[in-house]
């Protein structure tokens, strides 16, 4: 399995959750230590702030849309 790294779906590669109407969402804030009710933008919990996360990928999958490319 090759490793291929991805724009983060939940923070839209920002680093920041601000998927509840602006204010960061009830799992990053809970993840930053936060009470559910602030109204704060915390880094995203899902990729740790950074906006990427690696994604697990078939080398098969790979390999056809190299091909294909090539």
């Amino acid at each position: 399995m090759a490793r291929k790294l991805v724009e983060c779906e939940h923070c839209k590669g920002q680093g920041v959750c601000t998927g509840s109407g602006g204010r960061s969402c009830r799992a990053c804030l809970a993840a930053a230590g936060r009470n559910i009710h602030q109204w704060a933008t915390v880094r995203c919990s899902y990729c740790g702030g950074i906006g990427r996360l690696w994604v697990e990928t078939d080398e098969e999958d790979e390999e056809s849309a190299n091909s294909l490319a090539g």
